[in-house]
């Protein structure tokens, strides 16, 4: 890759609704009588996440958060704390394998509320940072396993 490939490559990771999603999750928010908490950590870049999850009747009703990860990371935690409040196990365990299967270079479709996980095409020519992104799906589906 060239160096003006990889400007833009970065340019394209790092635009503007990534660090969005990102933003909405830099201050530590946590629940304060969690059903299970759960921490995750990328052996690859070292980022960090500690969810706390209440869950009711199979559905994730609340999340919060520590987290210290990278911006890519951050906004896969945004778009889940918007999206995944509310919905199943299985319905946040299919969006992480979409999300995989997306950073694998795959095109996917995803469920409508889930779509805001496309931003991170531009994520796959960076697969260091691939488990980052995948965090906050492995601390749900570790908390809904704990439950069981």
């Amino acid at each position: 890759m060239s160096m003006a490939d990889s400007d833009a490559a970065l340019t394209a990771l790092y635009q503007p609704r990534i660090r969005e999603f990102s933003a909405r999750v830099r201050a530590d928010r946590r629940l304060e009588a969690p059903d299970v908490t759960v921490t995750c950590r990328s052996p690859v870049c070292g980022s960090m996440m500690t969810l706390d999850l209440a869950i009711r009747d199979g559905i994730l009703v609340g999340l919060g958060w520590r987290a210290r990860a990278c911006t890519l990371g951050m906004a896969s935690l945004g778009i889940v704390r918007q999206v995944g409040v509310g919905q199943t196990r299985d319905q946040i365990a299919d969006a992480g394998r979409l999300l995989s299967t997306l950073l694998q270079g795959q095109d996917v479709d995803f469920p409508s509320a889930w779509s805001d996980l496309s931003v991170f095409t531009a994520a796959r020519s960076f697969p260091t940072r691939f488990a980052s992104m995948g965090l906050p799906f492995q601390a749900i589906a570790q908390g809904f396993a704990e439950l069981s």
